[in-house]
């Protein structure tokens, strides 16, 4: 009983991320361009965000934001984002299957 009780609730915790991950926050539609739509970029130039750890991706996302990193295409769009957004994207990419 209580095995069948907890293959229960992990069953529906997998389900309940496997759904949370799959919703790209609203941000991830500028991302989309260079680095693909699950964050797997094709084009050596831009880096593959899936699979990238949610802490790296969110340092990285700050530091464009906050003039420690310099890009042309990221800062202009870092510099838009909260600290909530951030964990958002961070969190969603780092939850996405990296190919």
């Amino acid at each position: 009983m209580k095995k069948l009780l907890l293959v229960t609730l992990t069953a529906g915790l997998l389900v309940t991320a496997s759904a949370q991950a799959s919703e790209a926050p609203a941000k991830a539609n500028t991302c989309v361009g260079c680095h693909g739509m699950d964050g797997n970029s094709v084009v050596p130039n831009f880096p593959k965000l899936a699979g990238q750890h949610a802490a790296y991706l969110e340092k990285q996302l700050k530091d464009f934001r906050d003039g420690f990193r310099k890009d042309a295409t990221m800062t202009p769009f870092a510099k838009g984002l909260t600290d909530e957004e951030i964990k958002a994207l961070a969190g969603y990419y780092a939850a996405q299957a990296a190919k």
